[in-house]
């Protein structure tokens, strides 16, 4: 048992809750949007193009707030970039519930997931990081969870607010903001991650991995395209790109789904997409019992081919009316199998150098990923029905089950030394 296997539990305990705090927000912000934009696109008036631009505004954000805070957490630290992050939410999710126009919405929700795509580096390469090696799945697996846990939120919120008239989305969108303002002020006082410390020279103890324990020879972030570490950046970025446009692509219109091919009534369309939510929830229940045993590689499979069963399955067979809402619970329940692991995966195979900066950059790759399927998914719909669209997100994630077969490493229960992959041998 390693030194970081011995981490007091209180300050496991506070990096979960920190970590998990993000995920949560994320998960409140960026649903949100889902059931809003039907509201927004009547109030501004605004074209197919212009919704679509606003449904993926985000998402846009969060390809360049990964990449630039994944960086900045590797070389100012962690727990300094943590606080800041959050700062976005609160700002911009004020911004965006004040806003009169497509211009000043769109740009409100771009800035907003600059944060949003800043916190995931962060997050969880903090919580990889204070976690221990038997039972760091759980605790990673956990975290990310809690984005579903702020999509269920989202949903009761609106269901609360509906009532208030076409105006609702704006009271949500500031609640959204407001939830950010603790969180942020717990952050601010996290202590920084000691891998990171000792990456930098700055703490050494004999009991302690070395310095080049922890770097790898690893210095910098164009090394994330060098070597092994090449072979590492392809897989978690090639994989999480592919899992985003068939989950982002069908995730952020379930509403629209709901509404289009099932249910009449704004509210039977939100019980069904919060029924949807809880599908999800319990799929984290049983990854969390599964993922420190049966292992990442078998979790991220066993998620991906069920992914691309269901997507096949539901295409043919071409799933329609109230059976879409068990449908999409069994799929979205499988779904988080492969989520949670296509999101930490990152944080286990880099090393502490560019941890942060490898969990970044995938996660920018993966929302392009989940740009192109949020943006195309309506045209699709229309070109080619729903049922073929389906196909043609089931044969995606074929593609990204077939390279995980090949390229995916088990991680399971070793320390995050054994794990990540270098350019020297040590």
């Amino acid at each position: 048992m390693g030194y970081f296997d011995n981490v007091p539990t209180s300050i496991k305990a506070k990096s979960f809750f920190v970590s998990s705090a993000g995920f949560f927000l994320d998960g409140y912000d960026l649903s949100v949007i889902s059931f809003a934009v039907y509201f927004i696109a009547k109030e501004f008036k605004l074209t197919l193009i212009q919704t679509g631009l606003v449904t993926s505004a985000s998402l846009i954000g969060m390809i360049f707030g990964a990449m630039l805070f994944g960086w900045l957490s590797d070389k100012m630290g962690r727990s300094r970039i943590m606080g800041i992050d959050l700062i976005f939410f609160a700002v911009f999710g004020l911004a965006s519930a004040l806003s009169q126009n497509f211009l000043e919405l769109f740009i409100s929700r771009l800035l907003l997931g600059i944060g949003i795509g800043g916190d995931y580096p962060v997050s969880s390469t903090l919580m990889a990081e204070f976690s221990p090696s038997f039972s760091r799945g759980r605790y990673l697996t956990g975290s990310v969870s809690m984005y579903w846990i702020g999509t269920l939120l989202s949903a009761l919120v609106t269901l609360f607010l509906l009532p208030l008239g076409p105006y609702f989305w704006r009271w949500v969108f500031l609640i959204g903001a407001i939830i950010s303002i603790p969180i942020i002020l717990i952050r601010i006082r996290l202590s920084e991650s000691p891998r990171w410390l000792i990456s930098k020279g700055i703490i050494k103890d004999s009991n302690l991995p070395r310095q080049e324990d922890e770097n790898k020879g690893v210095k910098g972030y164009l090394d994330l395209f060098k070597g092994e570490v090449l072979y590492v950046t392809i897989f978690v970025s090639s994989v999480w790109f592919l899992f985003d446009v068939a989950s982002y692509g069908i995730g952020l219109y379930y509403p629209f789904i709901l509404r289009q091919f099932a249910f009449p009534s704004n509210y039977e369309v939100l019980y069904g997409t919060m029924l949807i939510g809880i599908g999800a929830i319990i799929g984290y229940i049983i990854a969390e019992l599964f993922i420190d045993s049966l292992g990442r590689r078998v979790v991220l499979l066993v998620g991906l081919g069920s992914m691309a069963l269901l997507l096949i399955l539901g295409g043919l067979v071409k799933v329609t009316g109230t059976f879409l809402v068990p449908y999409f619970m069994s799929f979205v329940s499988l779904e988080q199998w492969a989520g949670a692991v296509t999101l930490f995966y990152p944080t286990e195979l880099f090393p502490t150098s560019v941890r942060s900066s490898g969990q970044g950059f995938a996660t920018s790759v993966s929302r392009i990923g989940a740009v192109l399927g949020v943006t195309y998914f309506p045209t699709m719909t229309k070109l080619l029905g729903f049922s073929a669209s389906l196909l043609v997100f089931g044969i995606i994630c074929t593609l990204a089950f077939i390279i995980s077969l090949f390229m995916a490493k088990e991680t399971k229960k070793k320390s995050l030394e054994e794990t990540s992959i270098g350019l020297k041998t040590i």
